[in-house]
């Protein structure tokens, strides 16, 4: 074993394995130690060693929390300060701290697979917005308890020419929808969504003229559903929340009325997830009565009497 200060070691033709163990004291206070090992059993075994010796040779008292890394993959555990605990079986419980670890990432990759192997444009075709949205509305009526300080207003609709007829027959019906109607966004009034176009717009005129290899001028003129890579003006957010939306695209071509997601991190490029609105609530509908998975992972629930969106396990 191999100790070093407590800064990430460089490495070198001592060991593969960089450690760094931190002890708490009693004002909470980490104590970081660090080292090198030749395998991963040695630098739990040593960076257990270490901190014991750290802690008998120092006043405590310590906190019964202590963090770790083995090249750099944090985990937590407990019993360090627990005398009856031998260096064995507190590397007995890093161990089954990192299985943990490697049960929970590979469970999750598993999902992700099943997830991507979905295609993302639902084949449900376009509906009628009225019919779908009853059934959903019926579901709410039945199955959940919102006040009216978590549904939409009722709403003017102003600025809205030349908005596809689907998108405003949807605002018409939707007040008194509960906001979380949808996995991880909000409806929006008509006012947010004249803030939120005029908003990112904004942002995405500065960006092109900081960098105008970054945003392809043609895209307000490719049809639609196609990826624009950035937030066109063609595009009416109904649903977002911190910077992400569902948006319907107004481009023309087959796609026209679509529906897509913008986030932060990719943009519009997974492209559309429904043809049209209604089509979205025909999807959304059928997801609520039957308890089935909706946009490829969300289920509904209802907890304390509201509508609530889990990832499918």
């Amino acid at each position: 074993m191999t100790i070093v200060s407590s800064q990430w070691p460089d490495r070198d033709d001592i060991g593969e394995f960089d450690w760094r163990i931190s002890v708490f004291t009693a004002a909470n206070r980490p104590v970081p130690l660090a080292g090198r090992s030749q395998t991963h059993e040695a630098a739990l075994h040593d960076m257990v060693v270490k901190a014991r010796a750290y802690m008998a040779q120092e006043p405590g008292p310590f906190i019964d929390r202590t963090a770790l890394h083995v090249n750099r993959k944090h985990t937590q555990v407990q019993g360090i300060t627990d005398p009856n605990l031998s260096v064995d079986d507190i590397v007995a419980r890093i161990t089954a701290a990192y299985d943990a670890i490697a049960a929970a990432d590979a469970e999750r990759e598993r999902r992700q697979r099943e997830i991507d192997a979905i295609p993302v444009l639902s084949p449900t075709p376009a509906g009628s917005v009225r019919e779908a949205w009853h059934d959903v509305e019926s579901w709410l009526t039945v199955n959940t308890d919102y006040t009216a300080d978590n549904r939409m207003p009722t709403q003017e609709l102003t600025g809205i020419d030349g908005w596809p007829d689907e998108l405003v027959e949807f605002l018409e019906l939707y007040s008194g929808a509960p906001y979380r109607l949808l996995p991880l966004n909000a409806l929006l009034t008509v006012e947010q969504i004249h803030g939120a176009r005029r908003s990112m717009s904004k942002v995405w005129a500065g960006l092109a003229a900081e960098d105008p290899e970054m945003v392809d001028a043609s895209a307000s003129a490719q049809p639609a559903g196609t990826p624009a890579y950035a937030f066109i003006q063609q595009y009416i957010p109904f649903a977002g929340l911190d910077g992400y939306f569902w948006f319907v695209d107004t481009r023309p071509g087959p796609m026209h009325g679509c529906v897509a997601e913008y986030s932060r991190e990719s943009n519009d490029e997974a492209g559309p997830k429904w043809v049209s609105i209604s089509s979205m609530l025909t999807d959304l509908a059928d997801s609520l009565a039957g308890q089935t998975v909706f946009d490829r992972m969300w289920l509904p629930s209802v907890t304390d009497g509201e509508l609530d969106w889990q990832i499918r396990s």
